[in-house]
């Protein structure tokens, strides 16, 4: 039996992607505008690399969407906080922009998302999921990516905040997944050797790529909005949770 399974958040535990792109596309309509969630996606995503801070945020898996509503409340990111109100006023302007939508309503639009994306739905097998683990013994860890206030405010808004013994925030430990470091400490934490883990997420690239470094078995959870990647195959491909518990034993 796998004792302890490390466990991502963002679009693992929690619905992260389907939620952008439903507040983006309703705030697109509201204004008559199509396409609004692609847009400022791909918008974001080119700007937020211009960001002072870039090499630090893709280290620890910070993403461009996020920057668009992280309230970077943390201590020590209070000039990230300064900077991203203008990241994000000029990702919806070059959005709107592109769309041929109003322009002027760039600010209004940006404060909107920054406001309505603070929905944390889970997926609909995940309290079955961690019953299952907690009725076998298994033990689970986060291993999360992001900055700290945003990871940990997805944590209380899901009603996750103690649903685990040891939670790793990439922010905060300065180790962001792919790097096996983080998924050695917390095998570390535990006495666990690889043997006894499994890594369960939805990134080829991050999760699984960050498993097989560390000799950890990789279950890739495929929610159908990244494709797998050939250079990182997992042990197990699942499109739900509970398909993973068959590694229980």
């Amino acid at each position: 039996m796998k004792r302890l399974w490390l466990l991502d958040l963002d679009d693992t535990l929690l619905e992260d992607h389907r939620v952008s792109r439903e507040v983006l596309e309703a705030l697109g309509r509201a204004l008559g505008v199509e396409g609004l969630f692609p847009a400022v996606k791909a918008k974001a995503e080119v700007l937020f690399q211009e960001a002072p801070f870039y090499p630090w945020a893709e280290a620890i898996g910070h993403s461009a969407l996020e920057a668009l509503w992280a309230r970077y409340s943390t201590p020590g990111l209070e000039g990230l906080a300064a900077w991203a109100k203008g990241f994000r006023q000029r990702v919806f302007r070059e959005a709107l922009a592109a769309l041929g939508g109003p322009v002027e309503r760039a600010g209004e639009l940006a404060e909107a998302f920054f406001r309505e994306r603070r929905r944390f739905p889970l997926f609909p097998e995940v309290p079955e999921f961690l019953a299952a683990l907690r009725a076998k013994g298994a033990i689970p860890v986060l291993l999360t990516n992001g900055v700290p206030d945003l990871q940990r405010e997805k944590l209380v808004g899901a009603g996750l905040i103690e649903a685990f013994p040891l939670t790793l925030v990439s922010g905060e430990v300065g180790l962001g997944k792919p790097d096996p470091r983080l998924f050695r400490m917390a095998l570390c934490a535990f006495g666990a050797g690889p043997e006894e883990a499994v890594m369960v997420g939805d990134n080829p690239q991050r999760d699984v790529q960050g498993a097989l470094l560390a000799g950890i078995q990789a279950v890739w959870v495929d929610r159908g909005h990244r494709p797998p990647d050939p250079r990182f195959p997992p042990h197990l491909s699942v499109r739900d949770l509970r398909e993973a518990l068959a590694l229980l034993g």
